[in-house]
């Protein structure tokens, strides 16, 4: 497997929600761990899992990484609402990722849950990222 890292790309999906500022008009914050007692509604960066997708001449990395938005108002209105947002932003753009290439990212898929508190709705949003080695 190539030897790349998961921070990068997390670091330059977070840059790049929490710089725009209609996402930040829709929840309190993007966190990698939210700190206790925070309010509703929010983004998490969740889990990443990579693959080698090299080949004889370049050395590549597929990064499939979740989001979570967590909501309590609105039903799925507002996680959906955010999401919209989250994929604006993630699908198919150009991120400037530390070391590596992001050769491209885009929506892979998503659901909408609600918790077993019967209030709160968690968001999962999963993309497909490939990059190469820099």
């Amino acid at each position: 497997m190539a030897n790349f890292s998961h921070y990068p790309l997390q670091k330059s999906i977070y840059q790049t929600l929490t710089n725009d500022s209609t996402l930040m008009g829709l929840v309190v914050g993007v966190f990698n761990r939210p700190p206790q007692g925070t309010d509703f509604p929010y983004v998490t960066l969740g889990e990443s899992a990579g693959s080698d997708w090299s080949t004889k001449t370049t050395t590549g990395m597929e990064q499939n990484v979740t989001l979570h938005v967590w909501s309590r108002e609105g039903g799925r209105a507002e996680a959906a609402s955010i999401m919209q947002r989250l994929y604006t932003l993630l699908h198919q753009v150009n991120l400037s990722v530390t070391g590596q290439t992001l050769v491209s990212i885009r929506f892979a898929a998503s659901a909408i849950l609600l918790e077993n508190d019967g209030w709160t709705y968690q968001g999962v949003m999963k993309f497909q990222a490939f990059l190469e080695a820099s």
